[in-house]
Parts: C-alpha cells; sequence; structure tokens
C-alpha cells in the first residue's frame, strides 16, 4: 500500500471542485512576545531566528514602558552565524522576523534572544 502526502493549501469551491493553490510563498512577519528582566535594563545582542527560512532577517522592538509606543531596530539579514545582529538598550524587548516573498520555507517557531542584564551606576 502506497501513502502519499502533499503538503499545500487546497480549496473547494461552492459547485464542489477542488483546487490546489500554487503561487509563491508570501512575506511573513512573526513578532515575539515581549520580555522584562525583573525590571532592569537589558542590552539586546541580536536574535538567532528558529526557522528552516534560509533568507530572513530581523530586528528588536523596545519600550521602556508598557504605556510607551513600541519602535523597532533596524532590520538585519541572518548572518553567517545564523544570528541577526543588533544592539538596543531597553527595558521590554520583543523579536520581530521576516521572512521575504517567494522564500522556501516550513515552519517559523521563535528565537533564541543573545542578550545581557545592564549594570546599574
Amino acid at each position: 500500500m502506497a501513502i502519499a502526502a502533499l503538503t499545500q493549501l487546497s480549496l473547494v469551491a461552492s459547485s464542489h471542485v477542488l483546487g490546489f493553490c500554487s503561487v509563491p510563498n508570501l512575506e511573513a512577519t512573526l513578532d515575539s512576545s515581549e520580555q522584562v528582566l525583573e525590571g532592569r535594563r537589558s542590552r539586546v545582542k541580536g536574535f538567532r531566528p528558529i526557522t528552516d527560512a534560509a533568507n530572513c532577517a530581523g530586528s528588536i522592538g523596545a519600550r521602556e514602558n508598557v504605556q510607551s509606543a513600541v519602535t523597532y531596530s533596524a532590520e538585519q539579514a541572518v548572518n553567517s552565524k545564523g544570528l541577526c545582529p543588533a544592539n538596543v538598550s531597553t527595558r521590554l524587548a520583543r523579536g520581530r522576523i521576516r521572512i521575504p516573498y517567494g522564500a522556501t520555507w516550513s515552519f517559523a517557531s521563535g528565537i533564541e534572544p543573545d542578550f545581557t542584564q545592564e549594570g546599574r551606576r
């Protein structure tokens, strides 16, 4: 017995006709949840996207308190070490991954942040 699997988006019309979508992947933007380090400042040095997308980019969303608007750092492509580098000092931080239109990928499950606690003066 042969078993086949096809991972493809399909649609059924009101006339009961099954059709498959065969267009390139759309651009995807994924944001992580916001994190805080015990009310202290953090230096976010970047993050590693957990995805099989070969050519994604990332940025850091930062704000000082929950009443402020989030501002994002400049977007950086994944480097040869698999990291999206950054240099952001903040109290509340989140990561953003952008996978471009037409990229081949099947999952994006989060980020692995690279950060340190900043000292007091």
